[in-house]
């Protein structure tokens, strides 16, 4: 099927002489005679590509160019020109011409239009092509982003249905060990459903906010009741930080199991604070510390509990790859216990 051409040229006799060779090369060439007379067909037609001179009556191809804007883009042009003069090549190119033929009276001009045309037309699809690959990939990222962001909401509803089973299940239970071992599930629960509410929340599927995610856990820790009966208050200094969503939910359930130890064990009167800080570092790590001003706290000794929450930490920051230490005696010469975990976020 031939390729339709614009042929935008003031002289009828190569304009017709262009017509026939283009046409042997499977070219159909619409001839307009002024720049007016071309704006208005390529207004009102669908071309291939545009064949455009420079000198007119009525102005130069610079004009064309300057009237039709970025719709170059639709179909390349390659502007003629008799002038061996190097700034109208220039100033065609950056008005959105694709290339340039120089006009001459030898037997090189057509072959050379011709082989001009075809790269030109070579490279609109080729552009074509890659602008509908870019827009495949962009429509299947975010249909990827959105069956990722629903699948976070239907885990963090699934997490919640679970924990609200469990709460359930404390007001049914009789022992006291038994509401406890309850309470401390629940929370880390909550801990792994806050870092799938994040994703689905957030702009960015793929990375949690960190400082946004622990504020709204440490919040949740804050409102529970072993916390307000205490009338223990837990603060934090949170840098803004983002990591994936499996560091955050290891980091997550470390917060969780270090905050309520403290809760638990560093104020035996029930009134105190617990610190939380979140900052960066230069090498570059992130170091998270839980801070309180208790009793201390020796990790040599053996656990009061079942020792449960300590394998926790240990499993979580394993998973971080990352190092936690103990600053026994707190912070300032305060009594208590500093205990910091640094990792690559």
């Amino acid at each position: 099927m031939p390729v339709r051409v614009l042929y935008v040229d003031d002289d009828p006799a190569l304009a017709r002489l262009a017509t026939k060779i283009l046409a042997r090369h499977d070219f159909e060439v619409m001839h307009a005679p002024s720049i007016s007379a071309g704006l208005d067909l390529f207004s009102k037609e669908v071309f291939a590509a545009i064949v455009l001179d420079h000198h007119f009556q009525d102005g130069t191809g610079l004009h064309f160019l300057e009237a039709i804007g970025d719709k170059t883009s639709s179909a390349p042009i390659l502007y003629v020109t008799g002038s061996s003069d190097a700034e109208i090549a220039i100033k065609a190119l950056k008005g959105g011409a694709a290339d340039y033929v120089i006009k001459s009276a030898s037997d090189d001009f057509f072959p050379l239009l011709v082989s001009a045309l075809n790269q030109a037309l070579e490279n609109a699809q080729l552009r074509a092509a890659k602008e509908e690959a870019d827009r495949l990939l962009l429509t299947a990222k975010e249909r990827a982003e959105l069956l990722l962001s629903e699948m976070n909401h239907r885990i963090s509803n699934s997490l919640a249905l679970v924990s609200a089973m469990i709460r359930m299940q404390i007001q049914a239970a009789e022992s006291e060990d038994t509401k406890v071992a309850l309470a401390e599930t629940q929370y880390r629960i909550s801990a792994v459903a806050g870092v799938h509410r994040s994703l689905y929340t957030s702009d960015n599927v793929g990375s949690v906010d960190l400082h946004l995610y622990l504020d709204a856990l440490l919040r949740d820790l804050g409102n529970t009741a072993n916390v307000t009966d205490k009338q223990i208050r837990i603060t934090e200094e949170l840098q803004p930080l983002s990591s994936t969503a499996a560091k955050a939910i290891s980091l997550g359930v470390i917060v969780t199991e270090l905050v309520t130890n403290a809760v638990k064990y560093a104020y035996p009167l029930g009134m105190g604070e617990v610190r939380v800080k979140l900052t960066s570092t230069d090498r570059p790590t992130a170091v998270l510390s839980v801070e309180d001003d208790g009793a201390g706290y020796d990790p040599t000794a053996k656990p009061k509990g079942t020792g449960l929450g300590r394998r926790i930490i240990q499993a979580m920051a394993t998973n971080l790859d990352a190092t936690i230490t103990h600053d026994i005696g707190g912070t300032a010469g305060k009594a208590g216990t500093s205990i910091s975990v640094e990792w690559a976020p």
